[in-house]
C-alpha cells in the first residue's frame, strides 16, 4: 500500500510541476502581453505628439520665412526713406543757400 501511494505521489509530481509550469508560463505571458499594450500605447502617444511637434515646427519655419521677407521688404522701405531724407536735405540746403546768396546782394 504503501509504494502505492509513494507511485501515485511519484505520479502526481510531473502533472503538478507541469500545472505550475504552465500556470507560471501563463502568468508571464499575461504580464508580456500588459506591457506590450502598455508599449503600444506610450507609442501611440509618442507619434502622435511628435506630428504635433513636427506640424508646429512647419508652421513656425512658415512663419520665419514670412517675417525675414517682411524684414526685408522694411529694410528697403527704409533705405528708401533715408534716400528720400539725403535727397530733400539737399535741395532744402541748396534752396535755402541761394536764398541767402540773393539776399546777401
Amino acid at each position: 500500500m504503501k509504494l502505492f501511494i509513494i507511485a501515485l505521489l511519484l505520479l502526481m509530481i510531473p502533472v503538478s510541476f507541469a500545472a505550475d509550469n504552465l500556470s507560471s508560463l501563463q502568468q508571464q505571458a499575461n504580464k508580456a502581453y500588459e506591457q506590450m499594450k502598455q508599449a503600444e500605447s506610450q507609442a501611440s502617444k509618442a507619434r502622435k505628439e511628435m506630428q504635433i511637434k513636427q506640424d508646429n515646427l512647419r508652421y513656425y519655419q512658415g512663419k520665419i520665412t514670412e517675417t525675414e521677407k517682411e524684414f526685408q521688404a522694411a529694410q528697403q522701405a527704409s533705405q528708401r526713406a533715408e534716400e528720400n531724407l539725403a535727397a530733400a536735405r539737399k535741395r532744402w540746403n541748396d534752396h535755402s543757400e541761394e536764398l541767402y546768396q540773393k539776399w546777401r546782394q
